[in-house]
């Protein structure tokens, strides 16, 4: 992965590229459609997206099918998909899957398996999170083979391979699983997020292929990666969830006008506004950082999750008190919102955790 190349303006057609054609592939209609179906995934978005767009290869280099740009350019694809709440593994199989790959620096993992994950033809996941206190476990016994649970795996019951993190007698170790191969068991969960699916998986003496060798400083830097591209996704909600509450506070008259006319939820509104600005601000300077400079990526990965963590839930509770009972139902899109809203809030640490993180960062403990 490298730094942007392109321009702001550039950024700025490509996002009205892609919100338009989410605007019509995926209306709220459609979102609700997919989850009653429980598949976990728009097959016509994702086709959209990887195949009509490109967006699935933006971070794989060229010479692997990809587009071969940087964050800046993806967090602008994560802003309008979780806008849009495309019901897509576009963090897990287009974000999260190819840095990590990219991250061990082996050239021929990159061959193997960047390719699918550029055109959108393989969906893989990465399962970070070791689940019921027990760390996950790698054993050499005449090939790879993995015994432990991870938790909280996103997308995992669409995906055909699964990354896993695991401890090696050397250290960390990062591994590739066919998700429906032997030893493997997905369980899914009962995730607050309709749109995006999560599930327990057990291994059980799986089969695996390692991806490069010693994994921990990759996996930092990967964990920064992520914050980085879930804080695009807060503010893409956020972004919205704001101009709801606005259209709605225009039109709900109250007392012979508009509420928006009343102070106080013209003061929410523009409370709202100034957050959304700034976390505008934080997620584009995070996505500008080159990746190579990896105290300068941690810095500003802690600074952009903490404030787009501790902020981006309090919009979508403003919205929902702007809306009054209505924002409460399930008819309301707002409950949707808030569900991936919350999930995002913890995913790679929530804004305390970023916070005494970044403390310990820049020498600030006590």
């Amino acid at each position: 992965m490298k730094t942007s190349t392109t321009t702001a303006a550039e950024r700025s057609e490509f996002r009205s590229s892609v919100r338009d054609f989410l605007s019509s592939a995926s209306p709220e209609t459609r979102v609700r459609e997919v989850i009653a179906g429980g598949t976990g995934l728009d097959e016509a978005a994702w086709k959209g997206l990887s195949a009509d767009l490109g967006i699935t290869g933006l971070l794989i280099p060229e010479e692997f099918g990809g587009q071969g740009m940087g964050m800046a350019e993806m967090v602008v694809a994560l802003e309008e998909a979780a806008r849009a709440l495309a019901v897509v593994p576009l963090l897990s199989s287009g974000v999260l899957a190819p840095l990590a790959i990219q991250l061990a620096g082996d050239a021929q993992a990159n061959a193997t398996y960047l390719p699918g994950l550029a055109d959108g033809s393989s969906i893989m996941t990465l399962a970070g999170i070791d689940g019921g206190g027990v760390t996950t476990q790698a054993r050499d016994e005449n090939g790879w083979s993995l015994y432990g649970t991870k938790t909280a795996v996103l997308n995992a019951q669409i995906a055909s391979q699964i990354l896993v993190t695991a401890t090696t007698p050397t250290g960390t170790g990062l591994f590739v699983v066919d998700a429906k191969g032997l030893g493997v068991v997905i369980t899914p969960q009962d995730a607050l997020d309709l749109t995006r699916p999560t599930a327990l998986v057990t291994l059980e003496g799986a089969p695996a292929v390692r991806i490069g060798g010693e994994y921990s400083e990759a996996f930092g830097t990967l964990v920064s990666l992520g914050r980085i591209a879930t804080s695009a996704e807060l503010l893409g909600m956020s972004e919205k969830l704001m101009e709801v509450a606005v259209d709605y506070a225009k039109t709900r008259v109250q007392f012979g006008k508009p509420i928006g006319a009343f102070q106080a939820i013209k003061h929410r509104c523009s409370e709202m506004f100034a957050h959304v600005e700034s976390m505008r601000a934080a997620v584009e300077t995070a996505a500008l950082v080159d990746p190579s400079d990896t105290v300068a990526l941690h810095e500003q990965a802690l600074v952009v999750k903490a404030y787009c963590s501790r902020f981006a839930p309090w919009i979508a509770e403003a919205t929902i008190q702007v809306h009054g009972g209505i924002g409460f139902t399930w008819e309301h899109c707002a409950h949707l919102y808030l569900r991936r809203v919350k999930t995002d809030e913890v995913l790679f640490g929530n804004a305390l955790v970023c916070r005494d993180e970044l403390q310990q960062l820049l020498g600030l403990t006590a």
